[in-house]
């Protein structure tokens, strides 16, 4: 089904689409903003890391934990009060953020948990507004929205920033929030499953378990994790090697970067059509060892041609494998579990990619930037072909008949 379909065919999915795609322009505009806010406060790098770490570390501790009881509340209600309550804190940064960065790293911090409260329910309530046949093409249209908002509005936000300062620029974000919350409030109740019996301790293990206890998620988060780790050495490597290798400057890593998304915008249309022939473990698998293919000719053959061919397939295969991996998510996780263990996949990539960039940073120097996309693209090949062999081959293993198992038991 296309896109214009699915949004014409489910009425409450196409309120989460829009709603959505606002609120990821917003989310562009005010990272823009925030970055050269804090930078012009600071005079600093380091002010801005330390912005960043905030944002990521919130993400990878708190997640998991607060998640636990975002999955116990009815999800409407939930992405609702997030965007709404979103809305004055936005509005606080050049109210009062301007004057202390004290104060602003507060209210980065406390948007930051209000955003974990509600991206991985947007993820949670996608099977409750499509069918399962669809949910591909929902996933596609959801991780579109980030790109399409990234390729059209980062630009435009850059030039927005720079021409009449930041604080216009929150204003728009939290007119963002506003509609997003709008829209949201006309999706239909959707509660949270099962009343949990358990301590609140215990159900917070249990959603980080499920991704480690049922063997479809584990293969798929095991192998994105590598993947992830290996993979994000282009986030803190590609303008290195745009400047120093390739000397195209930071405008040739802009257009690297846009080649890249506009391959991603590509892949969300055509990847629901390739997991209807293909299935969606087998192309989960195809998408990274293609990707782990591209990143390492990109130190093969460092020519900003051949580079720009290789990130826009990248940003392809990205697709490849992101959409059916949160589908195989969807379908092998109960609703009353949804919100909990979107949060700890959410954690578990933001680690790895976190390991990747210092491991890239740190490696630069002695092993050389070329060097290290041929040996990060093999990396994620190696584990992805690893992964299909071993799955293959269980898939071969004989099933022992009634007798033997009888007489193994027996023995």
């Amino acid at each position: 089904m296309s896109m214009l379909k699915a949004l014409r065919s489910y009425k409450g999915f196409a309120r989460l689409f829009y709603a959505t795609l606002i609120s990821a322009i917003g989310d562009n505009i005010h990272r823009i903003a925030l970055m050269v806010l804090v930078y012009t406060i600071k005079e600093e790098a380091l002010w801005v890391s330390l912005t960043l770490g905030i944002q990521l570390l919130t993400s990878v501790v708190v997640g998991p934990i607060i998640s636990t009881w975002s999955d116990a509340q009815e999800r409407r209600k939930l992405l609702v009060a997030t965007d709404l309550l979103r809305v004055p804190l936005v509005l606080l940064i050049p109210l009062v953020g301007m004057k202390s960065l004290v104060v602003l790293l507060i209210l980065v911090f406390v948007m930051e948990i209000l955003r974990i409260l509600h991206n991985p329910v947007i993820w949670a309530v996608v099977p409750e507004l499509v069918p399962e046949e669809e949910m591909d093409t929902a996933n596609s249209m959801m991780l579109f929205t980030g790109r399409f908002a990234e390729v059209v509005f980062v630009g435009l936000a850059g030039l927005l920033v720079a021409t009449v300062g930041a604080a216009p620029a929150f204003w728009i974000d939290a007119g963002t929030f506003l509609a997003s919350g709008l829209i949201v409030l006309g999706l239909p109740s959707i509660e949270p499953g099962r009343k949990e019996e358990a301590g609140y301790w215990s159900r917070v293990r249990e959603g980080i378990d499920h991704l480690f206890k049922n063997p479809s998620i584990r293969r798929t988060v095991g192998t994105l994790f590598c993947a992830a780790m290996f993979g994000s050495v282009e986030a803190v490597l590609g303008v290195v090697l745009a400047v120093s290798i390739l000397k195209v400057g930071s405008s040739g890593f802009g257009v690297m970067e846009a080649a890249m998304a506009l391959g991603a915008i590509l892949g969300t249309l055509i990847v629901p059509q390739m997991t209807s022939r293909i299935g969606r473990e087998k192309l989960f698998l195809m998408g990274l060892l293609g990707f782990g293919l591209f990143e390492a000719s990109i130190g093969l053959l460092p020519r900003f041609n051949w580079v720009l061919v290789a990130f826009f397939m990248s940003g392809i295969l990205n697709m490849a494998f992101l959409v059916p991996a949160r589908s195989i998510l969807q379908l092998h996780t109960p609703p009353e579990l949804r919100t909990r263990t979107f949060a700890a996949f959410g954690a578990v990539m933001n680690t790895a990619v976190l390991v990747g960039t210092m491991l890239g940073g740190a490696l630069e120097e002695p092993l050389g930037i070329t060097l290290i996309f041929v040996l990060a693209g093999m990396g994620v090949f190696a584990v992805t072909l690893s992964v299909l062999v071993k799955g293959q081959l269980s898939q071969r293993r004989p099933i022992p008949s009634p007798q033997a198992r009888a007489e193994m038991g027996a023995d």
